[in-house]
Parts: C-alpha cells; structure tokens; sequence
C-alpha cells in the first residue's frame, strides 16, 4: 500500500488541479525513493544503479534474474546444432534456463553453402530460438544477446559481456557450455586477415556481395585483362563437404550466369576424406568434369590478392573461402576446466566437464557440462559433426529432464547412461543435379552408398525434413522453386 502522505497528495491534486497534480508526482517520487521508516531502501530508479557512461561498471549482480521461481536454472552458453537441441528438448515445467550468446537464432548449416550465391535467402537457413523453445518468452526464462567470457565453477556464476564494454554475471545452477568452435588456420599467415571463412549467416552474405561486387568491377571497362582474371578467380581452401558442396554451388551458379568466373580447389591430403573411396572419386570426376581445378597442395601463405603454395605456385584469386576443420576457440581455451590434447574441454562418458585442478586425473564437475565442438571425450574423441552435437544435446536433455522429474517427485535419482552416437550418414553436394550420400556406418562393414541425381534427391529431402520447423521449410522450398523458374538473385547490398 502507499503510505498516507501520498495517498493526500493524489486527493490534494483533484482539487489544486495542474500544480496540485505536479506537486503530488513528486511526493510519489521522494516516497518511493527515500527510505522508508524501517530504514530500508523501498525502490530506486533505474539510472541511479548505473554508473556515468565511459566508466568500467562492475558486473551486475549474479542474483538479478528475471524471476525467482525455485526451480533450477539452467545456463547454455551458444546457439548451435547442441544447445539447440537441449534448449528445445529441455522439460519448461522443471527448469528456468538462461541462453546467452551474441546470435538469437541457430543456422542450418548443411544449406548455407546455397545462400551464397542465391539459391536460398539467409532467412530461410536460420532459425529464431523462440521458434525452436517458445517458452523463452515467458519471463522465467531469459535470452541474452552477449559474450560469455568467464565461467566461476565454485560461485556457479558466469560473466557476460555486451560489445567488450559493459560487463554483468548470470548465476547458474547447472550450466551447458555449447559454445561451439573456430576455423582452423593451422597457424598459417594472412588467413584470418584476407580469407572469408563459411559458418554464419553474415559469413555467407559477406562472400555473396563479395562475389557480386567482384563480377561487376571485371566487367568495367576500366580494367585490364590481367585484374580481371584476377578478380574472377574464386579459391576454396578445403576439400571437406562445406569446401565441397560452396565449389560444387558455385559452379551450377557459373553455368547460368557467369561462364568467366574459375574456380580452384585446394585440398592438401584427400578430397571428402571421411567418405568411402568410390565415393570420393565420384565427387573428383564430377567437380573435375564441371570446370573445378583440384589442387592437392598445402597453403603456405595467403596474401591480400595472392595465395602462396607449399611448391613455391602462386594463385592470384579476387575472392579465397577458408574451410580446412575446425578449433577451439579462444573462450574455450580459457576456461578452468581440464582439456584435451587440442585444447577442447574434455569431458566423461556423460558429458560432465572436469576440474583442471585435478592434474591427471579426470575429476567431474557435476553441475557443468559441454557438448558439441567444444569439446571432447580424451578416451574415444568424435568428429565435430552436427549430428554429433545434435545427439549430444538430445541425451543431455533427457537425462537433466529424468533426474528432476524424480527430484520433484521425490524418487530415487536415475543412473545417468554413457552417452552413446549413432553414426547416421554424410551427404554432400557435388554440383547441379548430383549429390553423393553415405547412410549408416561404413567404418562397421553395413551401410548404403547413392550417387547421382537419386542422391541429389535424397540430399534435399534429407535436409527439408531436417529443419526445424514448418515456416523454414516453406522459405526453402520457394526459394528452391523461385532459382529453378526465374534463375538465382544476384542482388548485392
């Protein structure tokens, strides 16, 4: 209730009219902000919590959370194919959780490869977190646009950054570190510098205007035969399906509108290395046979318009895309957790991260997990793959979800299963109309391999009935049907 001088103050004012109106909000005013008669501070106002701009502030308090409701908060730091997965499986009903990273949607990433070059539109490869859990919206639940730059396992607080400026901390009963990884450059000069890398949406759109602002400098008239050759060179570093599938993309999008463009592929051990051999010599013919130079060579140097190779050749290029694996990134590498040989955090057979203050031996912090390309288990490491992460994420949240059901009821807590993946397949695209497909585990003698225009089928049904809802599914199929009809936008802004 407001206190009586207030309530007189409002009475007073429908009598005074304006002046009495004034005089009583500025009662309101000093009664809410002046201590009360207990000497505790009611409420202050929002700009008096907040220091001068330009001045360092201190982390927010760890405790000021949207609202308490006494369930457990879970933390994910990323916006992956795993976090993802555990947000959208992740039981609303037992757990308030808390997503923080810069991205407010997941990206398709087996389809961006098309947005490069117009096949498909960027809206339609990424998908809005409250797309895939709607229960964000409630105000339990909360999505930070930040950085994740510490993590403290014994406060169970992690601090967040909003553009490297202000700083504020999240407090976290469980927390899941899905924070994904970074192109690897193997240390290799010029790369992070003069190289486009394909992992986002705003990586595909910058090779597309890239790509279209290039064709169009070449056809000035202004230039001289020498540069023009130069900025029509396209060099994909890479010879793994993202590599492959940008090449082949990029090809099919040559033949319909610009024949002059060339293409380079430059690959230093074996082309799609993790597919069955008759398969990898498909996809050689087959991009071979589309105008696509195969280069087996390492990199030594990338330059501003010139890529220097191992044997001393020099490839002038307009436009270099970097797809050779991934890395850790360097929050990753930061964190005070034990690590694998590559700098991933390392996990158990349940996905718990261990204490980096356990020297050899592996101690699980049980409250803190990591899944997806962030880390790795030091006894059987898998690849840093989506249907990885995916599957990571899905038993994570089932796993969270069974022992609070049984919390809450009040039951035995369930033995938590090892993790187990279940290899599904590689696809990958090879140019217009052709696809190469591997379902099931080659690597365990039982599998099916297609090639050709049925796998090209399969690969987009695949992926189609992938994404992760009916409103993406109906952007790709019209954008699809939109290039087939009217041929791809080459649109640049």
């Amino acid at each position: 209730m407001l206190p009586r001088r207030v309530l007189g103050g409002l009475a007073a004012s429908r009598a005074e009219g304006v002046d009495g109106t004034c005089r009583a909000l500025v009662s309101l005013q000093n009664a809410l902000c002046k201590p009360s008669d207990t000497g505790t501070v009611q409420f202050s106002s929002p700009w008096q919590q907040h220091q001068t701009r330009g001045q360092k502030a201190a982390p927010t308090p760890a405790s000021e959370l949207p609202l308490q409701t006494g369930r457990a908060r879970m933390v994910v730091l990323g916006t992956g194919w795993a976090a993802a997965r555990l947000i959208r499986d992740i039981n609303p009903k037992l757990f308030d959780f808390t997503v923080i990273s810069p991205r407010n949607h997941m990206v398709f990433t087996p389809l961006l490869a098309s947005t490069c070059v117009g096949t498909l539109e960027p809206r339609s490869v990424a998908l809005p977190l409250t797309d895939i859990q709607p229960q964000l919206k409630q105000l339990q639940n909360k999505y930070y646009a930040a950085d994740a730059v510490a993590i403290d396992k014994d406060k169970q607080v992690v601090t967040c950054t909003e553009d490297g400026v202000e700083e504020f901390d999240v407090k976290f009963d469980m927390l899941a570190i899905a924070t994904g990884s970074q192109g690897s450059t193997f240390g290799i000069p010029g790369v992070e510098q003069h190289a486009h890398f394909l992992r986002d949406v705003s990586n595909a759109t910058h090779i597309r205007n890239h790509l279209i602002a290039n064709w169009n400098k070449a056809n000035l008239p202004t230039r001289t035969q020498k540069e023009r050759s130069r900025l029509l060179q396209i060099v994909v570093v890479g010879g793994g399906p993202t590599g492959v599938e940008f090449a082949g993309e990029l090809s099919s999008f040559i033949s319909t509108r610009a024949r002059d463009i060339r293409i380079s592929l430059v690959e230093g051990a074996q082309l799609l290395g993790s597919f069955d051999v008759r398969l990898r010599e498909y996809a050689a013919r087959k991009l071979h046979n589309q105008g696509i130079h195969l280069i087996k060579v390492m990199v030594k140097e990338v330059k501003e318009t010139e890529l220097i190779l191992q044997n001393g050749d020099v490839i002038p290029y307009g436009l270099c895309v970097w797809s050779t694996g991934v890395g850790p990134t360097d929050f990753t590498t930061s964190l005070p957790f034990a690590k694998t040989a590559r700098g991933r955090i390392a996990v158990d057979d349940c996905l718990h991260a261990g204490d980096k203050s356990s020297n050899d031996d592996f101690e699980p912090l049980h409250n803190i997990f990591a899944l997806g390309d962030c880390c790795a288990n030091k006894e059987h490491a898998l690849p840093a793959l989506a249907q990885v992460a995916e599957q990571q994420g899905m038993y994570l949240a089932k796993q969270l979800n069974a022992a609070a059901k049984a919390r809450v009821g009040k039951e035995e807590a369930p033995q938590w299963k090892p993790f187990e993946y279940h290899h599904l397949g590689s696809m990958a695209l090879v140019g217009k109309g052709s696809a190469i497909v591997e379902l099931g585990d080659h690597s365990k003698g039982r599998g099916l391999s297609l090639t050709g225009f049925k796998s090209w089928l399969a690969w987009r049904s695949a992926y189609l009935t992938r994404l992760g809802n009916v409103r993406n599914r109906l952007y790709v199929m019209l954008d699809w049907t939109i290039a087939l009809l009217f041929g791809r936008d080459v649109s640049a802004w």
